[in-house]
């Protein structure tokens, strides 16, 4: 089943990459709504900030924030991405090949007895 989504996934890619070099697409989704809160949660399951999250997808900091607090909503190619992100994360991050920066960890002070 995951080599079917994966499929379909690098399908839904060419054809965005068809689009793009001749102007032409076969439909648009416009009546759907991506809301904040689907925002948030994509990426906070990616379990990234949200300034690794728009590094790592091309989407301006400030845009990405003003999504999350439902200021703007996504339109367009990032729609369509952040639904395809929630249907298949993993799928996309391999399709693109981007990685994911990893989070810094809070070192732990150890007290040494004196």
């Amino acid at each position: 089943m995951r080599k079917q989504r994966f499929d379909r996934l690098l399908g839904s890619l060419e054809e965005v990459r068809r689009h793009v070099a001749g102007g032409r697409f076969a439909g648009r989704i416009s009546e759907i709504e991506v809301g904040p809160d689907e925002v948030r949660a994509v990426r906070q399951r990616s379990g990234m900030t949200q300034s690794q999250f728009a590094t790592t997808f091309g989407i301006g900091l400030g845009t990405l924030q003003k999504w999350e607090r439902g200021e703007r909503y996504p339109s367009g190619a990032a729609r369509s991405l952040l639904l395809v992100m929630k249907a298949d994360l993993s799928g996309v991050v391999k399709a693109l090949g981007v990685r994911p920066p990893m989070r810094r960890r809070k070192l732990k002070r150890v007290r040494v007895a004196a």
